[in-house]
């Protein structure tokens, strides 16, 4: 073990904090293991603070959960005046149901009232009960769509939306003035309901929700489009068939993966963005003859869709399914009515098709950092300038319609998406068919991404290395492009905060983004190729921009 990890180590083998049971259970661990567990600790990212469940400070326990809470507790008491209260929900992975029943509790001892959804729920459900009960924060546990030895926790501010400076950076610090674990409070929970400093809530939270959703249904509404839902074992299954249903349709909820569990035991990722999570819900809609499948994380903030197409499903991706719901939801605002001042946001590594998009409907298009805590803390900034945000989105399957959850919302797209693969189909369309005629009137745009993994202290080196030599020496030539501009964000660019991100332009038709990832060990690039003429050749510069920027990449990591 190196000097800093052992020193972590053996800091919490002195904690009065820290159990018995557990010192002794670190004191059998391997060096190379205590070596991951200690060498930093787990920071607030993009999503919040994530990582792998264990013993560390650089995991996921009731010790870094409570040290976490505990500071959040201090700051809200140091810097809100009056009545305090927190909403704290979680989702079907081990150990989220025990942590946030040690978040109510730690809340509670600090005299701040905790509203504790009695079962699982979704990330967006999390956000609108903070709306919903005016509260002045909220926690949701979560590592979305993270491997089964991953957990997470996700604070919110009042407004609903994830936490950013000064407020994280004010919990940060606070998190670092806590010396030991066994200054952290709590109280048992059933004396915290005994004196009301935690209600258990969920019912009145759900109906409310839905009740919002149903608001921003356009009834369009095919009864008879055969729908096949995959909640892959999250939280989605407790909301989204209901909403559809709701709304009109009939959705079928695959079998094996309706089943909530933290193992995910019938895929590999259960992320959305990976083809092979569609796997068992493909195989049924197959039997059923569906139009179309849906799909959620394990939290139901993100959203996958696959569409019947000649036949065959195929995928709509993350940007693709931005731009065909931003031309649907404008579309009929046109129609009906466009709010006044509309605006619409994504975030700067998503589609340049989408602001062309917008501006044809007279939709101005604001660019943030990635993450949804960027998107809806600019949301919330843009009402109360009086502008009317239509639609929100990124790349990595995230979208927001409406002013009532303020993260990333699955089930209200899912209607939304079934609602617009409704109208195509009278129209004897699939949304590949739609796609493809925005693509014909705005242009070929294709955005690919490499994203490798480097996990361990010896990965974050190497990421560090890739991105300071890319700041450095960038490529000159990309292809047959010629390099022509570099953003560094590094100091902030315009309105957009600073961030560890480079953006690369060759002319007007080549870009990528490298951007280290805040919520897991990987650095990701995104390919983008624009404006062009032909499909063919969109896609050819695209491949072969990846398969360079791949060999790239390979050789800055040795």
């Amino acid at each position: 073990m190196e000097n800093i990890a052992r020193e972590r180590y053996e800091r919490w083998l002195n904690d009065p904090g820290i159990s018995a049971e557990d010192k002794e259970k670190l004191k059998n661990e391997s060096d190379e293991e205590l070596q991951d567990a200690f060498y930093k600790e787990l920071e607030f990212g993009t999503g919040g603070m994530r990582g792998i469940i264990g013993l560390g400070d650089n995991r996921m326990n009731i010790y870094t959960v409570g040290r976490a809470s505990q500071a959040f507790a201090n700051y809200i008491n140091k810097s809100v005046h009056g009545d305090k209260s927190v909403v704290i929900s979680y989702d079907t992975r081990h150990m989220s149901k025990e942590f946030a029943q040690e978040t109510a509790e730690i809340f509670a001892a600090n005299g701040i009232k905790a509203y504790l959804f009695e079962e699982f729920r979704p990330t967006p459900i999390l956000s609108f009960a903070v709306r919903y009960f005016h509260a002045t924060a909220g926690v949701m546990i979560t590592a979305s769509h993270n491997l089964p030895k991953y957990n997470g926790y996700k604070a919110y501010w009042s407004n609903g939306a994830q936490v950013i400076p000064p407020h994280d950076e004010g919990i940060i610090n606070e998190y670092k003035a806590i010396k030991s674990f066994g200054e952290i409070k709590r109280m048992p929970l059933d004396e915290a309901r005994e004196k009301g400093l935690v209600t258990m809530i969920l019912k009145e939270v759900d109906e409310a929700y839905f009740r919002k959703a149903l608001s921003l249904s356009f009834n369009s509404v095919d009864p008879e489009l055969k729908i096949v839902y995959t909640p892959l074992h999250g939280t989605g299954g407790k909301i989204v068939p209901v909403l559809l249903e709701k709304d009109g349709f009939h959705p079928y909820v695959q079998k094996e993966q309706g089943i909530p569990s933290g193992d995910f035991p019938t895929v590999e990722y259960p992320n959305p963005e990976d083809p092979k999570a569609f796997k068992l819900s493909l195989e049924d809609a197959k039997k059923m003859d569906a139009d179309i499948i849906v799909a959620s994380d394990p939290d139901a903030d993100r959203m996958g869709v696959m569409v019947k197409h000649n036949g065959e499903f195929v995928r709509i991706d993350g940007n693709q399914m931005g731009i065909l719901l931003l031309h649907f939801i404008a579309k009929k605002y046109s129609e009906n009515g466009m709010p006044s001042n509309p605006v619409a946001i994504e975030s700067i590594v998503s589609s340049k098709m989408f602001a062309k998009v917008a501006k044809s409907f007279g939709v101005d298009v604001v660019e943030v950092l990635t993450g949804f805590k960027w998107i809806c803390n600019a949301a919330d900034d843009l009402r109360s300038a009086g502008k009317h945000v239509i639609f929100a989105y990124e790349e990595s399957y995230g979208y927001n319609i409406g002013d009532f959850v303020y993260d990333k919302d699955s089930a209200t797209a899912i209607m939304l998406t079934c609602e617009m693969a409704s109208e195509y189909k009278k129209k004897g369309m699939s949304l590949v068919d739609a796609l493809e005629e925005l693509y014909k009137e705005y242009g070929y745009y294709f955005e690919t991404q490499i994203a490798p993994v480097f996990e361990g202290e010896e990965g974050m080196g190497k990421i560090r290395a890739i991105v300071d030599s890319l700041r450095k020496n960038p490529p000159q030539k990309l292809i047959n492009y010629e390099l022509t501009k570099v953003t560094d964000y590094i100091n902030g660019v315009d309105n957009v905060p600073p961030s560890n991100v480079l953006k690369f332009e060759f002319g007007k038709n080549l870009m990528f983004y490298c951007r280290p990832s805040g919520t897991e060990p990987k650095v990701k690039f995104y390919i983008m190729v624009m404006e062009f003429d032909e499909k063919e050749n969109a896609l050819s510069t695209l491949n072969q921009a990846k398969e360079e920027i791949s060999h790239i990449v390979e050789e800055l990591s040795r």
